[in-house]
């Protein structure tokens, strides 16, 4: 499913502007047409009236907070500016957890009083449905699985839109939950001009400095004369308020969208834009406004390995992911083809295009080879004092037959060289399981082969590297040791044993 959502541009570049067409046409279609729908329902007169005023104030100033919190969060997620990330984490965690406290008390009270029970219709429970799971699926993200920073990745996306360039490919990296809020938010948008929340579009722009009582008219005549056929605009009336807050709303969008790309970090945008820009000039030249580089980076990287690559990023410690996010300043990269344990080129791109699997790194495959080039620029920047990679180890063909010496073979390398860790039955429970550490000082326990996903991969390739590579630990350091010297035989057997006894069937079949 995640990857179905992360692959439709429908979805991500259709479907918002439907929403946000209907969001904004529909009310002035309302108000011009049925002027007196532009309101709710009062409940005030039955029962429950005490416990309707504190769920009022929670939904409406719940709401309120959410909606500035996504707008620090949408300035800040651009322009890569972590404090308001933090500001829009806790902005919308509190005022989500008001409205959707008040949305709930008021459902119960609507579904317990038989007067209101009478006078609902099917968009009372719907609205209700909508704010209790949108908030829900946010405030679970943001408590549970501690995923934070994902607006970081999904203001370039909502910028994109308003620069009518949208581009999908942002989106595909966000997390399930945070898909399925984005995409219910804007349905809800889609909904909204449809139901009595429409009165919304009504609130007075000077609300603070109003008289004591406001007259609602029904006049349709301008006194000079018409308007806009039937539409009356005197400055103070429902209608100009609605016209006024319309325009406020679509001008900040609007400039918030004209920042993009925004963050930068010492040149680098511009040395990573021209370098990938004179590599693939025909893309460049496409027309198409495409993210890359340091914003690229911010957008899709630094929730998880923090604006400058340390690792530290606010959802580096989600408890969904098994492995601490890399501090890429350090260098000390795991998945490697070549012979010195420093990663090359290669192999930073196969770990943005491919993920680590189980870890919770997603993969970036939706990204262009212009942008996976200008995020390669940017770790390159970031790593500190990078030594040269040596050569990739070469891979020899395999051999085309497996035959029964050949995994008898492998189990007998296998016992010899890998159950000190890996454990006889490859479970990961050998002797060494508690005393490998990364650079950082984590513990990192062997792989289960019969459970785990392998997070470089498991076709034969990348278990050919893993074994005759290695995994570093730091300069001169392994977490798993380096067999180059076993030779191709002796490599290729150990990969057929682990085929045919250890690896689980599903894994095989979907490298």
């Amino acid at each position: 499913m995640n990857d179905y959502l992360g692959s439709s541009y429908l979805i991500w570049g259709v479907f918002p502007y439907v929403a946000l067409t209907l969001f904004f046409v529909v009310p002035f279609i309302r108000m011009v047409y049925r002027p007196f729908g532009m309101s709710t329902r009062a409940s005030g007169i039955f029962l429950g009236r005490d416990i309707l005023g504190l769920a009022t104030h929670l939904l409406h100033w719940g709401i309120f907070l959410v909606f500035f919190g996504h707008l620090a969060g949408l300035i800040g997620g651009i322009l890569g500016w972590g404090s308001w990330v933090g500001a829009f984490f806790w902005m919308a965690t509190l005022g989500g957890l008001a409205a959707i406290t008040g949305s709930i008390i008021a459902l119960v009270r609507r579904v317990q009083v038989p007067e209101m029970r009478a006078m609902s219709q099917p968009d009372d429970y719907i609205v209700h449905g909508f704010l209790i799971a949108i908030l829900g699926i946010a405030i679970y993200q943001a408590l549970v699985h501690k995923i934070w920073g994902v607006s970081f990745t999904a203001a370039p996306w909502f910028a994109s839109l308003w620069q009518f360039s949208p581009q999908p490919e942002l989106m595909a990296s966000a997390p399930l939950l945070t898909k399925l809020h984005v995409l219910l938010a804007f349905a809800f948008a889609a909904y909204f001009p449809f139901t009595k929340l429409i009165h919304a579009w009504t609130l007075p722009v000077n609300y603070f400095v109003r008289p004591y009582q406001v007259l609602r008219t029904a006049a349709k005549k301008f006194q000079n004369g018409w308007v806009m056929g039937c539409w009356e605009f005197k400055g103070v009336t429902d209608k100009s308020y609605m016209s006024y807050l319309a325009a406020g709303v679509v001008l900040v969008l609007g400039l918030i969208g004209l920042t993009l790309p925004g963050p930068n970090l010492d040149g680098l945008v511009q040395e990573a834009q021209a370098k990938t820009t004179a590599a693939e000039p025909s893309e460049a030249t496409s027309g198409r406004t495409v993210l890359d580089g340091y914003p690229l980076y911010v957008s899709q990287c630094a929730r998880c390995h923090g604006l400058e690559g340390k690792g530290d990023g606010p959802g580096a410690e989600s408890p969904t992911f098994s492995a601490v996010p890399r501090d890429l300043t350090a260098g000390h990269f795991q998945f490697i083809s070549t012979n010195n344990g420093v990663a090359s080129d290669a192999d930073l791109r196969h770990v943005i295009v491919n993920g680590l699997h189980g870890s919770g790194m997603p993969n970036f495959s939706r990204l262009s080879e212009r942008q996976v080039n200008s995020l390669i620029e940017t770790v390159n920047f970031m790593w500190k004092d990078r030594p040269a990679a040596g050569e990739r180890i070469e891979v020899p063909p395999r051999p085309r037959a497996t035959t029964t010496a050949m995994i008898a073979q492998g189990k007998q390398e296998y016992a010899s060289q890998c159950t000190v860790c890996h454990g006889d039955t490859g479970a990961g429970d050998g002797v060494l399981t508690k005393l490998r550490t990364d650079a950082a000082g984590h513990v990192v326990p062997p792989r289960n082969l019969r459970t785990e996903p392998l997070k470089g991969g498991s076709s034969p390739t990348q278990l050919y590297y893993r074994i005759a590579a290695g995994m570093p630990r730091a300069k001169d350091e392994w977490l798993m040791p380096h067999y180059a010297n076993l030779g191709p035989e002796r490599i290729w057997a150990i990969i057929a044993y682990l085929e045919q006894d250890i690896l689980p069937p599903r894994q095989i079949a979907n490298r």
